[in-house]
C-alpha cells in the first residue's frame, strides 16, 4: 500500500476526516449538554439548519392549521412538534425504539412502505420523508409503496418533502426512477428558486418537493390553495 507524503493533499485530507471522526462525538456531547433547547435541539448539522430553519419554519408559520406526518424520529427530531406548535402533528417509525421520541399527538410504529394502511386518505397537508430514503427504507418495492402511500394520505395540494443524501453509499437507486413520483407535480419550495435545495458537503444531501395535483382546474381551486412555493 503506497505511503502519502505529508505535502501531499490526500494526506491532509485524510487527516483532515481522522480529525473529524475523533472530534465529533465529543462536538456532539457537548453540544447535547450546552444547547438551550436540550438534546433534541443540538445536532445541527447543515441539512438539518435548513430543515428546521427553511424548510419547517415555513410550514410553522401558515396562518391556518396544517396536519403534518414526519417519517422517522430520533433524538434530534424530539423538538419538532414544538417548533411545529399550532398545527397537527404525527410521527411515524419503524423502530420501536424511536418511539419515545415520537410526537405526543401521536405516534406509530410501523415502516413507512405500510403507512397508509394506517391513517385516513387525504389526512395531512404534509409529509416530511427525511433521512429515511437510503437509511435503512433501501428496497425498491418498499420505498415505491411508501410514495404511493403518500400520495394517497395527502390532500389534493399536500405537500411531499423528500430529503435524501446523494451518494453511493446512501442511494439504492436515484430518486427520479421512482414510478410512483409521477402521480405528484414537483415545484419549487421557494418562489422562483430551484427545484431541488441541494446542501453543500461531502453528504451531497438534497430537499426535493412534490404536490399531490388538484383535481379541479386551477381557476375553479377557490380556497384550496397551494401551501408553498410556486
Amino acid at each position: 500500500m503506497p505511503t502519502l507524503h505529508p505535502a501531499d493533499p490526500l494526506h491532509r485530507r485524510a487527516l483532515q476526516w481522522c480529525a473529524a471522526a475523533t472530534l465529533w462525538p465529543l462536538r456532539s456531547l457537548l453540544h447535547r449538554a450546552a444547547h438551550p433547547f436540550g438534546a433534541a435541539q443540538a445536532f445541527r448539522s447543515p441539512d438539518r439548519r435548513m430543515l428546521e430553519d427553511v424548510i419547517l419554519e415555513r410550514y410553522a408559520a401558515s396562518p391556518r392549521r396544517l396536519e403534518v406526518l414526519f417519517v422517522g424520529t430520533r433524538w434530534y427530531t424530539g423538538a419538532y412538534e414544538r417548533l411545529l406548535a399550532g398545527h397537527g402533528y404525527l410521527t411515524i417509525d419503524v423502530d420501536p425504539r424511536a418511539a419515545c421520541h415520537g410526537s405526543a399527538q401521536g405516534h406509530v410504529t410501523l415502516c413507512a412502505s405500510e403507512a397508509a394502511a394506517c391513517f385516513a386518505a387525504g389526512r395531512f397537508d404534509v409529509i416530511v420523508f427525511n433521512g429515511v430514503f437510503g437509511w435503512g427504507l433501501d428496497e425498491r418495492g418498499a420505498v415505491e409503496a411508501a410514495v404511493s402511500g403518500f400520495h394517497c394520505l395527502l390532500r389534493e395540494g399536500g405537500e411531499l418533502v423528500v430529503g435524501w443524501n446523494d451518494v453511493a453509499l446512501r442511494r439504492p437507486f436515484a430518486l427520479s426512477e421512482l414510478k410512483a413520483l409521477h402521480a405528484y407535480e414537483r415545484f419549487a419550495f421557494q418562489t422562483d428558486g430551484p427545484l431541488v435545495l441541494e446542501v453543500r458537503g461531502p453528504n451531497r444531501h438534497r430537499f426535493e418537493f412534490f404536490r399531490k395535483p388538484f383535481r379541479s382546474a386551477p381557476g375553479d381551486r377557490g380556497d384550496r390553495v397551494a401551501i408553498s412555493g410556486a
